[in-house]
């Protein structure tokens, strides 16, 4: 076997991201110093740096998004949250306008107002081209399976979208408004004091709102929606058998808004390998490909960078990683696929 998983394998990326200088100042301006989610500082993006980034990696194509803290700033600001929402859709979608070959994206949404939410999916569809849309793992404590939505997904339902998850901060449902920017770390996510957000939140609380997708039916009711998981799917396989079995026992919590629908694993792998694709962006992939394989086929991987979250130069660093795990699980036409024909299938206009 040859390794065709390196460097120099043709990739399309769905995991990435741009900051523009209008992004950047309204993070700042909402409090969140010295970068978001209380990260040491903000990350450094320019368009030159990202096209110089993926012509040295061999990325065809990147899908774009907006990272944690999303377009939605302060959770009593609505008219605020519009406004940068549709500003960084424009600007994404400009990208893609002025380099079709290079750029798609996921344009974002200004949850949790399900209203101003409705106007944008259309909006980004019709009129600015939108490869899909962005969601990220929580909108002020809005969880992937939380009733409120369903006219959000039905709509998305009834377009066949593709939906990125991108993980953010936890937020409890009874967690304060009033409080902005960096001051609110400590509020909402345990150990913020001690750890920046990605090294544990971010994992756990993608977890939390695909298995609220899952054990809530969600994903099963809007059977078109497509679902582009981060950082290999997170800590789902590792916890995805014993979150069925007590779920089955358990259900849900007496008085709660979500319904319970029992699942095996069987019939929980068989949601997951229709709907779910699981990209490989991140660290320590090794073991969490070798722990999704049981659950997924080499169909269901993608390609991601997560830059410039992840500097430039590590996500090249990052594909040497890759190189060195891919061939012990695939063949070269499987690797082929994960790392740009899953992507060219899932995001191919119909």
């Amino acid at each position: 076997m040859t390794n065709n998983a390196g460097v120099n394998t043709p990739k399309i990326d769905t995991h990435s991201h741009v900051y523009p200088d209008f992004y950047r100042d309204a993070v700042i301006a909402s409090g969140q110093v010295p970068g978001p989610d209380g990260n040491a500082a903000p990350p450094k993006w320019s368009l030159e740096a990202h096209l110089s980034f993926m012509d040295q990696n061999n990325v065809a194509k990147s899908y774009v998004s907006c990272s944690s803290p999303g377009t939605f700033l302060e959770a009593n600001n609505t008219a605020a949250g519009v406004a940068l929402t549709q500003q960084f859709n424009n600007f994404t979608a400009n990208l893609k306008k002025t380099y079709p070959d290079k750029f798609g994206f996921f344009a974002s949404l200004p949850l949790p107002s399900i209203p101003d939410a409705l106007m944008e999916i259309d909006r980004a569809l019709d009129e600015l081209n939108a490869d899909g849309f962005v969601f990220l793992s929580n909108f002020y404590g809005l969880y992937g399976g939380d009733p409120k939505l369903a006219p959000v997904y039905e709509k998305l339902n009834q377009r066949k979208a593709v939906i990125f998850v991108h993980p953010t901060i936890p937020c409890p449902r009874d967690a304060p408004i009033d409080v902005s920017g960096t001051a609110r770390l400590d509020y909402v996510a345990p150990l913020m004091n001690a750890y920046q957000a990605p090294t544990m939140e971010f994992i756990f609380d993608t977890t939390r709102t695909v298995v609220d997708l899952i054990l809530t039916g969600t994903a099963m009711t809007y059977s078109e929606l497509k679902w582009i998981v981060p950082h290999c799917g997170s800590a789902l396989p590792s916890v995805i058998d014993r979150v069925l079995r007590i779920s089955s026992i358990l259900g849900a919590k007496q008085g709660s808004d979500r319904k319970s629908v029992p699942y095996t694993l069987q019939n929980a792998t068989a949601l997951i390998q229709r709907q779910f694709w699981f990209d490989l962006a991140g660290f320590s992939m090794q073991n969490q490909i070798w722990n999704m394989r049981r659950l997924v086929g080499a169909d269901k991987f993608v390609y991601g960078s997560d830059v410039p979250f992840t500097a430039f130069p590590a996500a090249i660093g990052l594909a040497g990683e890759i190189a060195a795990t891919l061939p012990e699980l695939f063949n070269d036409r499987e690797i082929g696929m994960i790392l740009a024909d899953n992507a060219k299938k899932l995001l191919a206009k119909k």
